[in-house]
């Protein structure tokens, strides 16, 4: 099974919500088997299971359907994280969302970020990466794009301009809570997670500017970002490998191997010591890619099955159909009547 590595750092808000909500930060911790002493650590890692399993035990602990939401909404300022030292210190908030960007695997190494500027709008997305939050994807994006938008609002003083909010899940029963929290139109199964806002709101300046003590904390930053680096170093590498050239058709292992200068045998094995294997890595990164761009019903199966580095439109069905429990023309028959449901509504 893939472990993908996640910094104990965050354990840290966790602490926080847990003396506020009065939950037993101790019992928390047991159930995901994570050690105490990872509280407060900026050099230990979570592995996703533990991850899972830590939220799996938060969300049933506060008895909160919300939970997300209402984690990322009571976000506050946390002097122990090195990244949010980074954005709050920033000149704007064009450099801040570049160095969240930048610094991302520091808080959700699996997940991809985007800041798309446009004439008038600009937005910053957000995909989670971890195929495997099956149970919990709901919370976890409801979590981090409702903690991005207290930071933002911290950021530039309460008044931030916010114009749509868009998430990739299907429309929860506590809608009225996504109101009250955002307060602008909101809608759901989109092709990302995402907050819409204008843009000329990107280079207004922040009161918490610091230059200097911002360039010394990017130093702290990127000191974290290479030992996290070395703690999964060959997954990291197969990754961005992946990333880059899926739909290139040079996605076996033959050709990572070769890119990396080793032996298929020597990567799966150095995959294997960091907990990780080569078909699970691609799978996780197909499975994503093939929920995205079966929303787009433009895209024929033959084509989307190229793309993903399959031999043909069959094979790809069978595996979306493990992964789903549905055929891939049912996933979308399923998005796109969602969809119209709700621009009826």
């Amino acid at each position: 099974m893939n472990q993908q590595l996640i910094p104990a750092s965050i354990l840290s808000g966790v602490f926080d919500l847990a003396v506020s909500k009065q939950l037993n930060m101790e019992e928390l911790l047991a159930s995901a088997d994570i050690d105490p002493a990872f509280v407060g650590s900026q050099d230990e890692f979570l592995t996703s299971q533990q991850f899972e399993n830590l939220l799996t035990a938060l969300i049933k602990a506060s008895s909160d359907p919300a939970f997300g939401l209402h984690f990322g909404e009571n976000t506050r300022y946390n002097s122990r994280s090195t990244v949010m030292e980074l954005v709050y210190s920033a000149r704007t908030l064009r450099e801040a969302l570049r160095e969240l960007v930048k610094f991302k695997d520091l808080l959700a190494p699996s997940a991809q970020f985007q800041l798309v500027v446009g004439d008038k709008q600009a937005s910053l997305s957000y995909q989670s990466g971890l195929a495997s939050l099956r149970e919990n994807q709901v919370a976890f994006n409801e979590l981090v794009i409702s903690r991005l938008f207290s930071i933002f609002r911290w950021l530039t003083g309460g008044d931030f301009p916010l114009e749509e909010v868009r998430f990739s899940h299907p429309q929860p029963i506590y809608i009225n809570e996504y109101n009250r929290v955002f307060q602008v139109p909101v809608y759901f199964n989109c092709a990302n997670n995402e907050l819409i806002f204008r843009k000329d709101v990107l280079d207004l300046p922040l009161s918490g500017s610091l230059p200097e003590y911002h360039e010394r904390v990017g130093l702290m930053a990127e000191e974290q970002l290479n030992r996290l680096a070395a703690g999964y170093k060959i997954t990291r590498q197969v990754v961005d490998y992946l990333n880059t050239n899926i739909g290139c058709g040079a996605v076996g292992v033959e050709y990572v191997a070769s890119h990396l200068n080793m032996t298929s045998r020597t990567l799966q094995r150095k995959l294997k010591q960091e907990g990780a294997s080569f078909a699970e890595l691609r799978d996780e990164l197909r499975h994503e890619l093939a929920k995205t761009q079966l929303q787009n019903s433009s895209v024929s199966m033959g084509v989307l099955a190229s793309r993903l580095g399959f031999s043909d439109a069959s094979t790809f069905y069978h595996a979306f159909k493990r992964w789903e429990g549905v055929s891939p023309g049912g996933y979308r028959k399923h998005f796109i009547n969602g969809r119209e449901l709700e621009l009826q509504s």
